[in-house]
């Protein structure tokens, strides 16, 4: 069904629910979105301020008379005519947002983190639970082809039993100076923290999302630390932590927002009984395979033994082309298609690359044990139950 070129008319309607013009991440899922043609733009609430919400629209591609000053506007004026409504807000409003929706039986696609604590995510699931709603949160970075190679190799045995993974995520917006001198100033609601810091919210939660999406195991608990090393005393900016999940797996995750050098380096490398793997987001075409005689080889898109990567859905140009960020995302919407639209049929939406309450929900619980680890200087269990 990915496939195939969509009419206009089968498109899914989605509407977007934040993300100005000026915003980055906005930019993203507005070309994602449409880039397989599976969803059409179709209205939104962009910003509070009129002229913001107007100028994205235009900037967008929208007719300004499709734009709503307010959720409840929009769920007034177009709950029946969309098919999801994409939450792309700051982390801390998504909670009442999300629960009005799916009040309002509208579908709802979420970016990471859904909520800002376990309690919220147990309040959206209630909602789900009652209203037989439809929710996917987008872990964008399972979207990579070759990630998705790796979770087959893992699941077909290759490496034996997986031991190790390190997956880390440094940046370095917060220790950078601008050209005049001053430091770079990152989104006010970036530099306030609740029980889980931001960075956590922001960062964190894709890289136990990894860990989970390769190997399917369960984090049991972890034991971490938190610094304050850049330019904003009030808030966490570097976290490391090392994690127990079943199966004996143990895992180093350190992501921080005070590694100079590192725009996004993000990397992933994971060490079986019989062999090893490495992946850098930088240059995501690659997978770098090392076996028990310490040989290693490189594979890409077009190697031989790849079963997931070379499917024609992820070959939107010849290999050698290299598909980066954004074409990740657009595979994650591709998915999330497929599963909006048996939902909508009234048939089970479970695919195996979308992710929803149960994820969010356990991704939150980790989140909260490393804060209290890092709190009380100890191991932390990750809760479970629902």
């Amino acid at each position: 069904m990915s496939q195939h070129h969509h009419n206009r008319s089968d498109r899914l309607r989605v509407a977007f629910l934040g993300v100005a013009y000026n915003s980055a991440v906005g930019r993203v899922h507005r070309v994602a979105v449409e880039m397989d043609q599976r969803f059409e733009l179709v209205g939104g609430c962009f910003s509070r301020h009129p002229e913001a919400n107007r100028a994205s629209a235009v900037q967008y591609g929208l007719d300004p008379a499709l734009v709503s000053a307010s959720l409840d506007e929009l769920l007034d004026r177009q709950a029946g005519q969309i098919d999801a409504l994409v939450v792309l807000t700051p982390t801390n409003q998504h909670e009442t947002q999300v629960l009005r929706c799916l009040g309002a039986g509208l579908p709802v696609i979420c970016e990471k983190a859904l909520a800002t604590s376990s309690a919220e995510a147990l309040a959206i699931q209630r909602q789900l639970a009652d209203h037989g709603g439809f929710l996917a949160v987008t872990y964008n970075y399972t979207g990579y082809p070759m990630l998705r190679e790796l979770r087959q190799m893992v699941a077909d045995g290759r490496f034996g039993k997986i031991e190790q993974i390190h997956v880390e995520m440094p940046q370095d917006g917060f220790a950078r100076f601008g050209n005049d001198g001053s430091p770079l100033v990152p989104q006010e609601w970036r530099l306030r923290d609740g029980r889980v810091p931001t960075i956590s919210l922001d960062l964190g939660v894709h890289l136990h999302m990894m860990v989970r999406f390769l190997t399917d195991e369960m984090p049991v608990e972890v034991v971490a630390t938190s610094n304050t090393y850049g330019n904003f005393g009030q808030v966490v900016d570097n976290v490391s932590c090392l994690a127990r999940y079943t199966n004996d797996l143990h895992c180093n995750i350190w992501y921080s927002k005070t590694a100079l050098g590192y725009r996004n380096g993000l990397k992933l490398r994971l060490f079986g009984e019989q062999g090893a793997a490495e992946w850098l987001q930088e240059n995501p075409e690659y997978l770098t395979l090392t076996d028990r005689y310490g040989t290693k080889s490189i594979v890409d898109r077009a190697s031989r033994d790849i079963k997931v990567a070379n499917q024609g859905r992820y070959a939107r140009f010849k290999v050698g082309h290299p598909a980066g960020f954004v074409e990740a995302f657009a595979n994650y919407y591709q998915d999330t298609a497929d599963a909006l639209a048996a939902h909508l049929a009234g048939q089970p939406a479970a695919g195996e690359y979308v992710f929803g309450i149960k994820d969010a929900l356990q991704g939150l619980r980790v989140l909260e044990a490393i804060a209290d680890s890092s709190a009380n200087r100890c191991w932390a269990t990750v809760e479970t139950g629902t």
